[in-house]
């Protein structure tokens, strides 16, 4: 069953608090958290329709929980580092099954306006990827797929570059003595 939640200043206030939380916090969306709350299409047809009273309830109540969660993840790495590492590490690992690229569809479903889009579909290994599913071919119209395999690890390798060169450039500016 719904459970419908209200659409008072409070509750949008809150709202924006708690999604604005789970947008800091790595693998977990915003979005998702204002769906769970009932509220994501009541604030993005405010949004639409320039409803000041809801943008701006919720726009304070994303600063106030953006400042106090902040320091709470602050205070958790300066006291649980470790722990609060490894928490973090999870939530990454975990959104991964999401964010995997190499997805092969094995159902569609058909939207308003006539589109097919993806209902289903299962994370495989780039050399599964290239090959295309019934599904795929018949209602997607998808006849080829390139793994794009190799432009991923070239990503991946100049990420760790970028990182590694940050840290080194970092590990410079601490340790210039100050003037």
């Amino acid at each position: 069953t719904k459970v419908e939640t209200p659409h008072d200043w409070w509750f949008i206030f809150l709202s924006g608090a708690i999604a604005i939380c789970a947008m800091i916090l790595p693998g977990i969306s915003g979005s998702f958290i204002l769906v769970i709350l009932g509220q994501y299409a009541f604030v993005l047809n405010a949004v639409k329709e320039f409803r000041l009273d809801v943008v701006i309830s919720f726009a304070a109540g994303a600063i106030l929980g953006l400042l106090s969660f902040a320091r709470l993840v602050s205070w958790l790495f300066k006291k649980f580092h470790d722990l609060t590492i490894a928490v973090l590490t999870g939530f990454m690992i975990g959104s991964l099954n999401k964010i995997w690229p190499w997805k092969n569809t094995l159902e569609t479903y058909q939207d308003r306006h006539g589109v097919f889009k993806p209902l289903v579909q299962e994370n495989v290994l780039p050399n599964a990827y290239r090959e295309v599913t019934p599904v795929e071919a018949k209602n997607l119209g998808i006849l080829e797929k390139p793994d794009n395999l190799l432009f991923a690890i070239l990503l991946c390798l100049g990420a760790i570059v970028l990182v590694w060169g940050l840290e080194k450039l970092g590990n410079r500016v601490n340790s210039k003595p100050a003037s």
